[in-house]
């Protein structure tokens, strides 16, 4: 995100959509192709330290700072929940 100020949180989402898929795939190498609905801890097993893992490459891949202040893993239960979650909590860096 070169220039964080045009570009709209549908395109943020999708881009956060994008890499999480991408970095899932690469981490967890899942069975079944990771989607937006890919439930992260029932399908995927993603634990504590895998989920600050993702967020720390995602952070580095898309040049944003999220804030976890907010984040509650309880209601964080599919790849969209957690994009959602991301696109509203974060800003350029």
């Amino acid at each position: 995100m070169t220039e964080p100020d045009t570009t709209t949180a549908p395109e943020l989402r999708a881009q956060v959509v994008d890499t999480m898929v991408a970095l899932l795939t690469r981490m967890l190498r899942p069975e079944t192709p990771v989607t937006v609905g890919t439930q992260l801890m029932d399908e995927l097993g993603l634990s504590s330290s895998l989920a600050l893992e993702l967020l720390l490459e995602i952070e580095d891949e898309l040049e944003i700072q999220i804030d976890v202040e907010d984040l509650d893993e309880d209601r964080m239960t599919t790849v969209g929940d957690l994009a959602d979650y991301i696109t509203r909590h974060c800003t350029p860096r």
